[in-house]
């Protein structure tokens, strides 16, 4: 059977097994660290009221769309890049174990699921959808140009708090809680992505892809992930001021502002300083403003 025909059948049959692999291939499952952070935007929103269950769950749907769109996508641009590192070459696509116009099939149904969530929720989610459409075509790309690669997807998921508000307010008219929560989320992930990159700081370099790490050395990449991860919490305790500064949102703020230090624990290796240590500090982050006493 020729390569063709297996492709074909593949997508034809829908069994068990491809199921599995596309779960491996957008790691939809990593949606779940992301949406207290999203949720957040949503109290924000509403002021520390609890949102809809409507919009919450319009809101699940479009951040579950767009991460299955986004991930996609970078594992699709990145397959070669992939092949060469011996962190990834077991990806399905350089491995062979997915093909490609499956990969492709998927990164439009996540696209679809994504614009059919924000067409439901309507008025300026509907307007602004487009938006969030550009950084996560293209975050992957940066690595191919730009050593500032780490930002793109932090500007991806700072992204999305801004959306759950839209949704949960109707109206793109941030309050400064909301601005400061996505400055957190910026700041957090865009340190954590540059330690995450430390793994890959020789075969980086021999495969010249661009990251800080390449360029400034494990030390210098460090003291940019330091000052990021500094602003970050200093953007949190603005949250946690506007938003009422009082009750269990302060034992958050604090198991935060300790995971971020963590990540900088020599005797932690690295994979486990961006799991499970920055996903604590993003996740307890997000209840921050949930937790909160808004004014």
């Amino acid at each position: 059977m020729s390569r063709t025909q297996t492709e074909a059948l593949e997508i034809g049959t829908a069994s068990p097994n491809l199921f599995k692999k596309i779960l491996r291939f957008t790691k939809v499952e990593h949606t779940a660290f992301s949406l207290p952070l999203i949720f957040a935007g949503a109290w924000i929103g509403t002021r520390g009221l609890t949102p809809p269950p409507a919009v919450l769950l319009l809101v699940l749907a479009a951040a579950v769309g767009a991460r299955i769109f986004g991930m996609s996508c970078n594992r699709i641009f990145d397959r070669r890049l992939d092949a060469l590192n011996p962190r990834t070459a077991g990806r399905e696509l350089p491995a062979d174990r997915l093909a490609l116009r499956t990969a492709l099939a998927v990164a439009i149904g996540g696209l679809l699921v994504y614009l059919a969530a924000c067409a439901a929720l309507g008025g300026w989610c509907l307007i602004l959808a487009p938006l969030p459409l550009v950084p996560l075509l293209g975050y992957s790309l940066l690595k191919r140009f730009t050593a500032l690669c780490h930002f793109g997807i932090g500007l991806c998921l700072a992204l999305a708090p801004l959306g759950a508000f839209v949704a949960a307010a109707g109206s793109p008219d941030f309050t400064p809680p909301a601005v400061f929560f996505a400055l957190f989320v910026f700041c957090w992930l865009s340190g954590a992505d540059i330690i995450y990159a430390l793994m890959d700081l020789e075969n980086d370099r021999l495969t010249g892809v661009y990251s800080l790490p390449a360029r400034l050395g494990a030390g210098g990449a460090l003291r940019v992930a330091g000052l990021l991860h500094a602003v970050a919490l200093g953007c949190l305790t603005a949250v946690f001021f506007s938003t009422g500064g009082r009750g269990p949102a302060a034992l958050t703020l604090a198991i935060s502002a300790l995971a971020l230090a963590a990540m900088y624990l020599p005797a932690l290796p690295i994979g486990a300083r961006f799991f499970p240590v920055s996903t604590i500090a993003g996740m307890a982050g997000a209840m921050v403003p949930i937790l909160g006493h808004f004014p």
